[in-house]
This record gives C-alpha cells, structure tokens and sequence, in this order.
C-alpha cells in the first residue's frame, strides 16, 4: 500500500483550484455571443478609420499620427434589474489601445447682428456614436437589446490593426471572453 504525503494531495487539489478559477474566459470570433453577469455580448466588427475622423475633435492636433478603430457590439440583458454593460480591452500585438471617450457637448450661442441669440448645434463624432445610458438600460425589461460603439485609438505611429477584444469584468478586470 502506497501512501502519499499531505502536500502532494494538497498541491494537486491547489492546482485544480486555480485552473478552476484562472479567468481565462471565452475565445469567440466576432459576431459569435459570450455569456456574462446579466447580459449577453457580442462583438460585431472592429473597423479602422482615418486620421481624417479625427479632426472634428477639440484639439485634433493632439490625435496625429494615431489611427481609430470602431467596435461595434450588441448587448442583451438576460436577467431583470439593473446589469452592468461590457467594458473592453482592445490590442494588437504589440499595444494596448486607448479608449476614446467623447462626451456630449452643448450648443454654442452666437449673437447675431440683429442682437438675437441663436444656438449653433454641437460638433458631432459621427463614424460612432452610443445614445443608450445605463440607467436607460437598467430599467429596460430581460431581453432588452441595444448596439452601440466605442473608439480605440493607436499608439502615435503604431499601423497594426487590433487583434484581440476582451470583455473584463469587476475591480480586478477578470475576463469574460476574448474575440479574435
């Protein structure tokens, strides 16, 4: 009768615990649906820009020689109440890229001739925009679906196209599922 020693058993059950819990998530294609706290994701499409996108932007100069990507994806809630939407890593094989967030300005007033005031409409993004908010999306019944897109911008003269997306979820950005 062989017997074994306690720490053997107890590395093999640490083992199988941490490959258990290792949070590596779901590899999908794009298009295909992973499955998270509340709602379901899908990536649709990451399409590449131009630089010429940017120059709507306040202090456009800013953005030279960086490159945006558009990714689209569709959310559904799976569970009633409030649910919290995807965030998402985007990168290519050598960066990480950053996530552009561009807030809704306001109409600026311009002062005619005549003295009256008038409002001239507030520059848009409009290669991307996401009109859902949260609390919209909270109060929405299971089943609810909305699509929308976030901008990813390049490193200065980084011209690799994004390879990956990964869904991160909660305080330690543990992944949900990762699109190639």
């Amino acid at each position: 009768m062989k017997i074994r020693p306690p720490f053997v058993v107890l590395l093999a059950v640490s083992a199988a615990a941490l490959t258990a819990c290792s949070g590596s998530g779901q590899e999908l294609g794009y298009g295909e649906e992973a499955t998270g706290d509340g709602v379901d994701v899908t990536v649709v499409r990451v399409e590449a820009g131009s630089a010429g996108d940017l120059t709507s932007l306040k202090d456009a100069a800013k953005y030279d020689g960086r490159t945006p990507y558009y990714l689209h994806y569709r959310v559904t809630k799976t569970k009633d109440g409030d649910v919290k939407g995807p965030s998402f890593d985007v990168a290519n094989d050598k960066n990480r890229l950053t996530r552009l967030s561009i807030l809704p300005s306001f109409p600026t007033p311009t002062v005619g001739d005549d003295g009256e005031l008038s409002y001239s409409p507030a520059p848009k993004f409009e290669k991307c925009t996401d009109d859902q908010s949260s609390s919209d999306f909270n109060k929405a019944p299971q089943g609810e679906t909305y699509e929308a897109c976030s901008i990813y911008l390049s490193a200065e003269g980084d011209t690799s196209a994004p390879s990956e997306v990964t869904w991160v979820e909660g305080a330690k950005n543990e992944t949900v599922a990762v699109w190639k």
